[in-house]
């Protein structure tokens, strides 16, 4: 039970409400930015307390696609990183760890629970603890807020994140912690894509550039050499 509550604060609550709140004193560009750096949370992480194999070329893959990541995210002008405010750099900051401590949490959980009963309990205990919050701090805004469109949206984004959730969760039971959030490096490269496809935004080579370093980064860190060499001197 401790470490369930536990998850449930670090996974559901925490990176909610900060994320939310810092967004009011920070960009969007600069919030992912910052967001994306759990992998390098985790990495430490997993090391210290699972004791995971890392080694450089982990840290140069994490690197390359950090890099992406803020070219990707500003723009190429990383000065507008220097151009937010501290407290809500901060409150992404710890959204960032936060997620990096729930990746240990759920593999520990994995080990005796499957992933959907997992993220059940957590979406539970960690929306009671979210909708206390707003009810407290936002209550004058409830009865504007709750309109039938914002409902369904709301129901539909809790439906996505719940299946994304699972399946995050049944790929952690058979997966180090730290080779699979290396792969939230792709999310916004993902959110690039998405918003060529569905909202019809414009895009440079630039962006394609910087896509493309991002993933370069996750493919080094992901690449595997001895599997490599097996495949390689197998003979067809």
């Amino acid at each position: 039970m401790p470490v369930l509550v536990g998850l449930s604060v670090v996974q559901i609550f925490v990176p909610n409400f900060l994320q939310n709140v810092g967004m009011e004193y920070t960009t969007a560009a600069v919030s992912s930015v910052l967001q994306s750096t759990t992998p390098v949370f985790t990495l430490v992480l997993a090391f210290v307390f699972l004791r995971e194999r890392v080694g450089w070329q982990q840290i140069v893959g994490v690197i390359v696609a950090m890099t992406g990541v803020a070219l990707l995210s500003t723009g190429g002008d990383l000065s507008n990183l220097a151009r937010s405010q501290l407290a809500g750099n901060l409150m992404q900051v710890a959204v960032a760890a936060s997620y990096g401590f729930s990746g240990l949490m759920g593999k520990r959980l994995l080990r005796k629970y499957p992933p959907l009963q997992v993220v059940a309990l957590t979406f539970v205990l960690g929306g009671v603890l979210l909708t206390a919050v707003a009810i407290f701090f936002e209550r004058s805004d409830w009865p504007m807020s709750l309109s039938f469109e914002v409902i369904v949206a709301l129901v539909l984004l809790s439906f996505l994140y719940c299946i994304g959730l699972v399946s995050w969760y049944s790929v952690l039971k058979t997966t180090g912690v730290f080779r699979l959030y290396v792969l939230l490096f792709i999310m916004p490269v993902l959110a690039v894509a998405i918003s060529i496809i569905v909202l019809r935004e414009n895009f440079t080579m630039l962006d394609v550039l910087f896509s493309a370093i991002t993933l370069l980064g996750v493919g080094i860190t992901e690449f595997r050499m001895d599997r490599w060499r097996r495949s390689s001197s197998t003979p067809p």
